[in-house]
């Protein structure tokens, strides 16, 4: 007996093309993809809409393995994706990331380190063992935040690492940077150990910046680190950048943590605040300015920067990133967050193995300051990691600025369904919420996510697929399913 014909089955490729293209998460256009038989084949014929910028993830070390948050698809439990994880690495210790979704990983906690690739499931070895010229013997080491100089899949490059380790036997032992080729199994450290009590030499965060890697001390002094090769032979090249003392930075005495940001070519560093008991936290963004004068060989200083200026800034040790406000419509400048309070915790990481993931969510300025725990679900602890953010990069070479549309998918199946018919009054489709079963192929389908339209790259008007508040002309769409290509998309239109 004939399957029954299904409305999904009558919207024209062209139509699904358009749709697709607003749709600017990749995880949500594959979701697309599994919603109906005809949509797959009518999608996979056509060359795929270039794919507009990516934010990051956040991972969320969720019972039975990581999940990840994303913000292009909301903030409700459809924003939700559940990527694959290998069994033996979803109960590891997520330490950082880098661009195009590489992770720093322990998969024994304090062991096991290594760099894994969430897309190709690709995995580079990291050491789990420190040399030091000054010390016989080798000893084990904790990464607690790292970076690479370069993408590690390239092959033709040389590929340097840099972390900020803790001695795994010595609890309260400094914390000190290490250095390494890719494919060593050992790391090294060229920084002799001074005074423990002697906080100028604590290493806060790292990143590579400028051909150098650049360690943020606790006394906000930066140490910068060339590294060459010579004869095979590892050598570090070693510079601080000393900071003059300075009354803004008195107002930070509260620092939960200090974070260093690449942003429009300059070095920021951003101190967050503990926040005080039934109070709003703060953070500070300054810029690394160099003076016309040294002080004691202090040449540089860290200016205050009143306002983001349309910056979206994610902070993370090892792993932060800067984004414009004008790539992502819908979006506010802010600083986006994670909890790493445990981050840097021997004991949490070597003992308790508790970890607390609450504490996540964007910071704007104002006025007045606010908080946003914007990353669903909430999560009060986790026994195996901290979050971390999933870096985007790779994704489409050609991504394209007319794609860059602010979405979060509702409407577009009121457009499929060209009368709401089929659709629940929440605004789900019938049958597929859920993990339902499909309108005719019966297999199980991925949640549906819900979209809101607005309308900028396709023209709004009377005529046009969009109405001027940003709803879809459902009327339109009904008409460009009876008369064919031309009628509602023109290539002016859609553009």
């Amino acid at each position: 007996m004939a399957e029954e014909s299904s409305p999904f089955d009558e919207v024209p490729a062209y139509v699904l093309y358009e749709i697709a293209r607003h749709i600017p998460c990749k995880v949500d256009r594959v979701r697309a993809l599994v919603v109906n038989c005809s949509w797959r084949t009518s999608l996979q014929a056509l060359p795929p809409p270039p794919l507009p910028p990516q934010l990051p993830w956040l991972l969320r070390p969720s019972a039975g393995g990581p999940t990840f948050s994303c913000l292009l698809s909301g903030a409700d439990e459809l924003s939700v994706h559940r990527v694959r994880v290998p069994a033996d690495l979803r109960g590891a210790r997520y330490f950082g990331s880098y661009d195009g979704g590489w992770l720093f990983l322990a998969s024994g906690q304090t062991f096991g380190h290594m760099l894994f690739n969430i897309r190709t499931e690709q995995r580079l070895f990291l050491p789990d063992t420190v040399t030091q010229p000054w010390r016989s013997d080798d000893f084990p080491m904790i990464m607690l935040a790292a970076t690479v100089s370069s993408p590690p899949s390239a092959k033709d490059d040389l590929c340097f690492g840099a972390a900020i380790v803790s001695d795994v036997g010595q609890k309260l032992a400094q914390r000190c940077n290490v250095f390494w080729e890719l494919g060593d199994c050992r790391a090294v450290s060229f920084v002799p150990p001074q005074d423990p009590f002697n906080l100028f030499f604590e290493m806060e965060d790292v990143i590579y910046y400028q051909g150098a890697f650049n360690f943020l001390s606790i006394w906000r002094n930066v140490l910068e680190c060339r590294l060459t090769l010579h004869q095979g032979v590892l050598q570090v090249h070693q510079k601080w950048r000393l900071f003059l003392p300075q009354e803004e930075l008195s107002l930070c005495r509260n620092a939960a943590a200090r974070y260093l940001v690449e942003s429009r070519g300059q070095l920021l560093m951003v101190i967050r605040e503990r926040p005080a008991y039934n109070q709003s936290r703060e953070f500070f963004i300054f810029d690394m300015t160099k003076t016309e004068e040294a002080v004691d060989e202090a040449e540089y200083i860290w200016r205050r920067m009143p306002e983001l200026d349309g910056r979206m800034l994610f902070v993370g040790h090892g792993c932060s990133r800067s984004y414009e406000v004008g790539d992502f419509p819908g979006f506010q400048e802010g600083i986006y967050f994670f909890d790493d309070q445990d981050s840097y915790s021997v004991s949490s990481i070597a003992e308790d193995n508790e970890y607390t993931c609450f504490d996540n969510g964007k910071w704007s300025a104002g006025p007045p300051l606010m908080e946003t725990y914007c990353f669903w679900p909430d999560q009060v602890n986790s026994n195996y990691s901290s979050p971390v953010w999933l870096l985007p990069g790779g994704e489409d070479d050609a991504n394209n600025a007319q794609a860059q549309v602010d979405v979060h998918m509702l409407r577009c199946f009121h457009l499929l369904l060209f009368h709401g018919h089929g659709l629940r009054p929440d605004g789900h489709v019938r049958g597929l919420a859920g993990g339902g079963q499909g309108p005719r192929t019966g297999a199980r389908l991925t949640p549906v996510i819900p979209v809101t339209v607005k309308a900028k790259a396709v023209v709004a008007g009377p005529g046009k697929l969009f109405t001027q508040n940003g709803n879809l002309n459902a009327a339109k769409i009904h008409q460009a399913s009876a008369s064919g290509p031309g009628s509602c998309f023109n290539r002016k239109q859609s553009e």
